[in-house]
């Protein structure tokens, strides 16, 4: 099921954070965290580690801009020993997109610059082995060989990816996610109910990808409405972390698709979080996907993932509402975005949505 060429070890479930105990003996662990976890959660890592932690470093500029990444790489490994070391990122999405990039040993200035929207092959300078642990159930980055890199000022998107920036394990504890509250565990669980979407309406789509998203958005789509006045409930965290990881496994395969394509520029120019901008555009790009001469199956394996719970796209956009979601109608704004749409067809995340006539 699991193929470490394209997939980091994974251990999962509660209390997988003991894991640490067993991994990359001898080497000094350098620790870069949010600062909003629980100190139990945090001392069961410090425990783990058993003596080997060199360094601590909080992180708390929510998603990653490009000159506050630039910087903190440039001076990360002056006073270190990268040779003796591991890189543990504990954090959510973005946490784990910076540290991504900071497992690499810089060989001369501007490195970054030129990596990115580059596909990293081989890698040139040293890499560090990197463990991540997702403290929320969305992103999947711990699973996936990308990270994304924004440029506020010119409300630009890039990309640091490639088989060099997978992650060598990935510890998916869902203690570590219990210290989110409500409006991130929403957010964090809409983005990942996207990756479980956009990897079944994708060209790229395999029967393995299939059967992980349709899991994971059955599981998102029952459990986060509950999850609002039951935050501290350890077993719904668990099924929540399960599905944010299989939907990162297929969109890991898939790569993403339409809604992300529109997703980007409302991030950019808004702030919003990533989950809130897919929010706005998953029911229009469903419609999309049901109005077009698409594959049958595709369409009916929507269905199988969310048709528990929706009877379409507007009983998804009312659920998203209800949520207090920001969402774009389904009808009467195609000649205001025809544009935008037939601009994202050329783009590879338009060309992968299996709506558009290829």
């Amino acid at each position: 099921m699991f193929d470490p060429s394209i997939h980091p070890i994974i251990h999962f479930g509660t209390d997988a954070v003991q894991a640490l105990s067993d991994l990359y003996p001898g080497r000094q662990f350098h620790w870069v965290r949010i600062p909003e976890i629980k100190d139990e959660a945090l001392e069961n890592v410090r425990l783990a580690l058993s003596g080997r932690l060199a360094s601590e470093t909080l992180y708390s500029q929510g998603m990653p801009d490009l000159g506050q990444v630039q910087a903190l790489h440039d001076g990360f490994w002056h006073d270190k020993d990268p040779q003796n070391s591991v890189l543990l990122g504990l954090g959510g999405g973005s946490l784990m997109d910076l540290v991504k990039v900071l497992r690499f040993v810089p060989s001369q200035e501007g490195w970054l610059q030129q990596h990115l929207d580059v596909a990293i092959e081989k890698s040139d300078c040293l890499k560090v082995p990197l463990l991540l642990m997702p403290t929320t159930a969305g992103t999947g980055s711990e699973v996936t060989p990308t990270a994304t890199i924004w440029n506020f000022e010119k409300q630009k998107k890039h990309a640091f990816f490639g088989p060099e920036v997978l992650a060598n394990v990935a510890v998916v504890d869902p203690v570590f996610c219990c210290s989110a509250p409500w409006l991130v565990s929403r957010d964090s669980a809409i983005d990942a109910l996207s990756h479980a979407l956009e990897a079944i309406w994708n060209r790229h789509q395999t029967r393995q990808t299939a059967l992980w998203a349709i899991e994971a958005a059955q599981i998102i789509c029952h459990e986060l409405p509950l999850l609002e006045d039951d935050l501290d409930n350890l077993a719904r965290r668990e099924r929540l972390s399960e599905a944010a990881l299989l939907a990162g496994l297929a969109m890991a395969k898939t790569q993403t698709a339409l809604a992300h394509a529109l997703s980007y520029a409302e991030t950019a120019a808004n702030l919003k979080s990533h989950g809130q901008s897919c929010a706005y555009w998953l029911p229009f790009v469903w419609q999309l996907l049901m109005d077009s001469a698409c594959d049958a199956v595709i369409k009916e394996n929507v269905m199988k993932a969310v048709g528990d719970c929706f009877s379409g796209p507007e009983s998804m956009r009312d659920w998203l509402l209800k949520m207090k979601f920001s969402v774009h109608p389904l009808k009467g704004s195609e000649g205001q975005i025809s544009q935008q749409i037939e601009a994202l067809k050329m783009t590879p995340r338009g060309q992968n949505f299996a709506g558009f006539e290829v």
